[in-house]
């Protein structure tokens, strides 16, 4: 069951709105998580579910940060740390390599 949130502590629920004006924010009780809403949306109102336990400031940058008009910037922020992952990968794999070789050629 989905319960909106009319009214917080840091009123954030409100606050949102700056973002958005058709944003608000419901509390999913079968999963116990924050969710945005926008009621402007097509397709249905869920917009995203909040890492957060409580609705504070990070509520808003992270959903600031989350707009669809970011998503040239979000796309290439993973794709640099995909690219990362995979070079550390790529470079432990390397170095187990070198030291399985320098391993048996001591043996020798």
């Amino acid at each position: 069951m989905n319960i909106k949130i009319f009214s917080d502590v840091y009123n954030i629920s409100n606050r949102i709105k700056s973002i958005d004006k058709n944003y608000y924010i419901m509390f999913n009780t079968s999963k116990n998580k924050f969710e945005v809403h926008n009621s402007n949306q097509l397709g249905g109102s869920y917009c995203l579910t909040l890492p957060y336990n409580f609705l504070d400031e990070r509520t808003l940058n992270f959903v600031n940060n989350t707009k669809s008009e970011n998503i040239n910037r979000i796309l290439n922020k993973i794709e640099n740390e995909n690219k990362m992952i995979e070079s550390a990968a790529k470079s432990s794999t390397l170095n187990l390599f070198e030291e399985e070789l320098e391993r048996n050629m001591n043996k020798e």
